[in-house]
């Protein structure tokens, strides 16, 4: 029996939120989200370990070694270099041929458990330390070929510029292997984030949800300005809702790799792309997300398609509210001092006093 963190591969499903460290924190959320009965992509991971062989097995390791001896002191120039050797070597390495083949009997049996044919799958970048949006992700990629192509092309991003200057100010090391997750896409009619607080002010006692048509892309890159619904987090009842416009959207390339914008049609913009019980049952998922977890989150989600109401709500990932979290924090910090202590602090950090 081969222990967890000496597999190639994972199913979401054996995972939980404690196996982060060979997983990757996404691909592990998703195992624990399992657990808790919470609605995901069927999918799998691909571990820390296999991006940890791959690169010793084919000889990176060894070569990137020697040019990080070669550069001298890290500078945004010697990074852009360093950068440019690291991605060349991952990408034109071959994976050894027992992690390729663990890889593509996954996909495989992913292809037969959702009777795709050839399943389109998103690849997703998955560390084990957070690195919000400094590595890859890519979605609607088809078939054995493009699959292990685009799995170099994520380990690859670790060694994006952003991502290795950001290793650096946070003194972690330049080398960096990542867990990749490979859920089916989900062939999203609207797609967007919810809020388990409002965003705006902080309030705990709503819900936020913006949404809009097609893939979630277009939300999450604030390429179009969605519709957002404001939902009493007791009752579920809509208390306001505010029309985008919603004039594009993300949508797969048909029979491709890939994915493109396309106009949404003139009579659809107009109209809230969610409807009631839709917003309802996503409410009722990101109040059961939250009391899982005992704090608020931020949340993407897709509604698919091909699938009847209301198991076509897919949660895609998930993370922490990090922004009125980090208030109530700094909020409880100060409130705790005494008197003197606050008196003492505004008067060292060179603060008016009133």
């Amino acid at each position: 029996m081969i222990e967890k963190e000496k597999k190639f591969t994972l199913w979401y499903d054996e995972m939980d939120g404690s196996d982060y460290p060979f997983a990757g924190k996404k691909n592990a959320n998703l195992g624990e989200m399992i657990k808790a009965g919470i609605p995901v992509a069927h999918g799998f991971s691909i571990t820390i370990f296999a991006n940890d062989k791959f690169i010793i097995d084919t000889g990176v390791k060894t070569e990137l070694e020697k040019h990080l001896t070669e550069l001298g002191e890290v500078t945004y120039e010697t990074a852009k270099e360093a950068s440019a050797v690291a991605i060349g070597l991952i990408e034109n390495a071959q994976i050894p041929a027992d992690i390729a083949e663990d890889i593509l009997s996954n996909y495989r049996r992913l292809c037969e458990l959702t009777k795709t044919g050839i399943c389109p799958v998103a690849v997703r970048s998955s560390g084990a330390v957070s690195m919000p949006g400094q590595m890859e992700t890519y979605l609607n990629i088809r078939g054995e070929k493009d699959l292990i192509d685009y799995v170099k092309k994520c380990w690859a991003s670790a060694y994006n510029v952003e991502a290795i200057m950001y290793r650096m100010n946070k003194g972690m090391p330049f080398l960096f292997n990542i867990g990749v997750g490979i859920p089916k896409m989900v062939n999203s009619r609207v797609s967007g984030i919810i809020f388990t607080i409002n965003p705006v002010n902080g309030d705990p006692s709503k819900i936020s949800i913006d949404a809009s048509y097609g893939l979630g892309e277009a939300v999450v890159s604030g390429l179009v300005t969605p519709d957002t619904y404001l939902v009493d987090k007791i009752t579920l009842d809509v208390i306001n809702i505010t029309k985008g416009s919603k004039e594009t959207q993300c949508i797969y390339r048909e029979g491709g790799s890939d994915i493109i914008q396309a106009p949404v049609p003139e009579e659809k913009r107009g109209q809230a792309c969610l409807s009631r019980d839709e917003i309802r049952e996503l409410s009722r998922v990101a109040k059961l997300i939250e009391n899982y977890y005992g704090k608020a989150y931020d949340i993407e989600f897709g509604i698919d398609a091909d699938m009847p109401f209301p198991e076509n709500i897919i949660i895609l990932q998930v993370r922490p509210e990090s922004v009125w979290s980090k208030k109530a924090a700094q909020q409880k910090t100060v409130a705790s001092k005494n008197p003197m202590e606050l008196l003492l602090s505004q008067l060292i950090a060179g603060k008016r006093l009133k």
